[in-house]
C-alpha cells in the first residue's frame, strides 16, 4: 500500500514538474503605481518578467503624476532568471538599467529564515494558502504560499518556502506588494529560460547597487540645487532605497 501511495505521489509530482506554470502577479510599485510580473516555471527552471507599463494603483485607487528620474527614459522590462534548488542561497540573474546603461546582474540571494504559521490560512485563486513571515534583505515580509503547487519559488527574488508564493508584501507598507491575479498550470507559451542578454553589460550586484545609488545621489543633488532659495532648511536625504531590498550581505 505504501509503495502504491509513493507511486501515485511520484506520478503527480512528475506531472507538475513537466508542465509549464504561469503565474501573473499584480505588483504595487509605489502608493500610486502598479505593474505586472509574469512568472514561468518548468523543469525546475524559473523565468519571470516585470512589465514596463505602470498604471493606477488598483489596490488603493490612488493616482498621481510620477516622475521618471532616468533622464525621461521609458522604463524597460525587467527579467529574472534562476533555478529551483534546496540550497541556502540561490543564483538569480536579472536585468536593469542605470543612466542609459543596460545591465545583466548576477545576484546570490540568501534564503529568508521563514516562520510558517500553519493555522493561518486563506484561499487565493482557489488554492489553499498558508502564512509565512520572514526577513528579506532588511525588510520584514509576509507571504502566503500553497503546497498545492510544490515549487519553492515566487515573484521577484523570493523563494525558500515548500510551495509557490501567491501573495507577498512588505510589512507596514502600502507598496512592495506582489499579489497573484491568475495561475495557469498548463501554459503553452514558448519561453527561453536561459537568455544570454548579450547586448547588456554583465556586472555583480554590488557593482550595480553602487552605480544605481551614485546615479540617484547625483539626481538628488541636482534637485536640491534647483530648489528655491529660502531661509527654511530643506534637506534631501541621499542613499535612500525605494525597494524591498534595504540591506545587503556585504553591509
Amino acid at each position: 500500500m505504501k509503495k502504491f501511495i509513493l507511486f501515485i505521489l511520484f506520478i503527480i509530482s512528475g506531472f507538475y514538474f513537466s508542465q509549464q506554470i504561469h503565474v501573473r502577479y499584480l505588483k504595487v510599485l509605489s502608493p500610486f503605481t502598479t505593474t505586472h510580473e509574469d512568472l514561468y516555471i518548468k523543469n525546475n527552471q524559473i523565468f519571470s518578467v516585470q512589465d514596463s507599463i505602470v498604471a493606477q494603483n488598483r489596490l488603493t485607487d490612488d493616482w498621481t503624476v510620477t516622475i521618471n528620474l532616468d533622464n525621461g527614459r521609458k522604463p524597460n522590462k525587467q527579467y529574472f532568471v534562476s533555478d529551483i534548488n534546496d540550497e541556502s542561497e540561490r543564483n538569480i540573474f536579472f536585468t536593469s538599467s542605470v543612466d542609459k546603461r543596460d545591465f545583466f546582474i548576477f545576484d546570490r540571494v540568501p534564503k529568508p529564515d521563514w516562520k510558517i504559521e500553519e493555522n493561518q490560512t486563506k484561499k487565493i485563486l482557489g488554492y489553499n494558502c498558508i502564512k509565512a513571515t520572514g526577513i528579506f534583505r532588511g525588510s520584514k515580509v509576509t507571504a502566503y504560499f500553497t503546497r498545492d503547487l510544490p515549487y519553492s519559488a515566487g515573484p521577484f527574488k523570493f523563494y525558500g518556502l515548500p510551495g509557490l508564493i501567491l501573495d507577498i508584501r512588505t510589512d507596514n507598507k502600502d507598496h512592495d506588494i506582489w499579489k497573484a491575479e491568475s495561475v495557469n498550470i498548463n501554459d503553452e507559451k514558448s519561453i527561453v529560460y536561459k537568455p544570454q542578454f548579450l547586448n547588456k553589460e554583465k556586472i555583480s550586484l554590488k557593482e550595480y547597487v553602487n552605480a544605481k545609488e551614485a546615479h540617484m545621489n547625483k539626481i538628488f543633488a541636482k534637485v536640491t540645487n534647483n530648489l528655491p532659495k529660502t531661509d527654511a532648511k530643506i534637506q534631501v536625504t541621499t542613499n535612500q532605497r525605494f525597494t524591498v531590498e534595504q540591506k545587503y550581505e556585504w553591509e
